[in-house]
């Protein structure tokens, strides 16, 4: 049997002390715990192509969803239903601490 080779990573005090507890609640050494995660990224190399595959889906359902509600608002009889809408979407934006960007759901859209 050849003897396991020691590889040494740099990382910040909080990532370390995270580590070493994430290791401790699953009640295995750093070393096994560590261990376990680089097999498994290794064996999964093609795991950030189904993530960016995944977020690029989600992405296009999303304007598709919003292209869809934006036509459906402003094709309803009360036309201010829409403007109402925008200007709810704002507020909820800011309720969030989120920019609402000029290109999402501006007044105009559709």
């Amino acid at each position: 049997m050849t003897r396991p080779k020691s590889l040494q990573v740099h990382v910040s005090d909080d990532l370390a002390a995270r580590v070493r507890a994430a290791a401790v609640r699953r009640d295995l050494s750093l070393s096994e715990w560590i261990r376990s995660l680089l097999m498994r990224a290794c064996d999964d190399d093609d795991l950030v192509s189904r993530v960016d595959t995944k977020v690029e889906r989600m992405a296009r359902q999303s304007v598709f969803i919003m292209v869809g509600v934006d036509a459906l608002l402003a094709g309803h009889p009360d036309n201010r239903l829409r403007e109402r809408a925008h200007q709810a979407y704002a507020r909820k934006c800011k309720e969030l601490g989120l920019v609402a960007a000029t290109d999402e759901g501006g007044s105009n859209e559709a």
